[in-house]
């Protein structure tokens, strides 16, 4: 964004949300749809599990749960099928840890082109994202 000299300038929110939309959107269609692999999923979960001090992988568990539940409970909801990877809870609790970012891609999420969000696909299969769910809350009711 410039401003009428064309030096920098800070971007408004309303175009930050038009960007961000249209970024979304990209995002959410470039990709194929493919089916998802519950064995990977299943290697996602036990890299996160085996985080056990201080309980940071039942916390990252926890988080990541919440989010696969939202999108799976309420797949119409807007404000369900995007993570701000921005965001602090994501980057304290899910980014630090192997298999995290792993298992919301194969969950069916597309990280955004400016890598500031991650985007659930159109084309997502919401069955799978039932399994994503269930597989998730067993392993935290178990950690």
């Amino acid at each position: 964004f410039t401003s009428e000299r064309g030096l920098p300038r800070r971007a408004t929110r309303p175009e930050k949300e038009a960007a961000s939309a249209a970024a979304a959107s990209a995002a959410a269609s470039h990709k194929p749809a493919k089916a998802g692999n519950p064995a990977k999923i299943d290697e996602y979960i036990a890299k996160v599990s085996s985080y056990r001090a201080g309980g940071d992988g039942k916390n990252c568990l926890k988080i990541l749960l919440l989010y696969v539940k939202n999108v799976a409970n309420n797949p119409d909801e807007e404000k369900f099928r995007t993570i701000k990877m921005d965001n602090k809870v994501y980057k304290s609790k899910v980014k630090p840890f192997l298999g995290a970012k792993a298992l919301l891609t194969a969950a069916g999420f597309v990280q955004t082109e400016d890598g500031t969000r991650m985007v659930l696909r159109d084309d997502a299969d919401r069955d799978f994202l039932n399994v994503v769910k269930g597989k998730l809350e067993e392993a935290y009711n178990k950690y």
